[in-house]
């Protein structure tokens, strides 16, 4: 059975933990949730092969000039594609990371004032009930 010392040590050490070390915590979370993003739409990798034919299908060049036009085309065509392609996955990747980056700065904003919060919201519905 816990002693009354320890629950009373409990809000103590919430608020202690609240206002310090986790906002350490929220920094690590922030960081790993933008990593996961950057690496889930392979922003990195598709900036370095933006220009590259989509999924590596190219032509192969014919001696005739006929085929050596339309080898040219095909090739410009499946680079287009394939830029476009890769840019609109970079456009909603970097779309993702800017997002929750608001979102982020938005909730640090409200987390100095969440044990407030919590009380206040908690009486409210009390009150809420009781006036039924």
């Amino acid at each position: 059975m816990s002693s009354p010392v320890t629950i009373f040590q409990l809000p103590l050490s919430y608020l202690l933990w609240h206002y310090t070390i986790a906002w350490a915590d929220l920094v690590r979370l922030y960081r790993n949730i933008a990593w996961f993003l950057w690496n889930f739409f392979s922003i990195g990798l598709l900036l370095r092969t933006l220009l590259s034919p989509w999924r590596r299908l190219h032509e192969g060049a014919r001696k005739e000039a006929g085929g050596l036009l339309g080898s040219l085309i095909m090739n410009t065509l499946l680079r287009c594609i394939g830029f476009f392609a890769r840019a609109a996955t970079i456009f909603f990747g970097l779309a993702s990371l800017v997002l929750w980056s608001v979102l982020f700065v938005g909730f640090l904003v409200l987390w100095p004032l969440m044990p407030l919060i919590a009380p206040a919201l908690t009486l409210m519905g009390l009150l809420g009930l009781l006036s039924f």
